[in-house]
């Protein structure tokens, strides 16, 4: 009778085991595919975007002065052209020694392609931008992606 209740007593515990132990991974499970659901919801209400990065060179013997003013003009832009949703510049800082002369970066953020070609490009504000940088330009270099958010 003893060894019955000893039998018992260990079956009992076994399965209190494997149910706390199902239980757990359960729970676990579940906090995972909660997870998994709220970084499909954040990625679904990030909204792609079109962004323009374009890199500068400027000549050697291109003045600070004439580069600060090209450089206000192309921060005006945004002001001047609407469908421009973001815009953001720097001047590189970069300790590796790969910028091949690039020195300023900006980068333009559009809703789509249509804003970019048919809006942005042409709109005078931008060409005559554009011209005003041939005198001191000695390199452009642009990249332009759909972001994946």
């Amino acid at each position: 009778m003893f060894h019955q209740k000893k039998q018992i007593t260990i079956a009992f515990l076994f399965i209190t085991f494997i149910f706390i132990s199902c239980k757990e991974d359960a729970a676990q499970a579940n906090k995972t595919v909660q997870n998994k659901v709220k970084e499909m919801e954040k990625s679904e209400n990030k909204e792609k975007v079109l962004r323009h990065v374009v890199l500068f060179k400027f000549k050697d013997e291109s003045s600070e002065e004439r580069i600060t003013k090209l450089n206000e003009a192309f921060n005006a832009l945004p002001d001047a052209i609407s469908v421009i949703k973001d815009f953001e510049w720097g001047i590189n800082d970069s300790p590796e020694d790969f910028h091949q002369g690039f020195t300023h970066c900006y980068m333009l953020t559009f809703a789509s392609e249509k804003d970019r070609d048919s809006i942005y490009t042409p709109h005078p504000k931008h060409q005559a931008f554009v011209a005003s940088l041939q005198e001191d330009l000695e390199k452009v270099f642009v990249v332009d992606y759909w972001t994946n958010p």
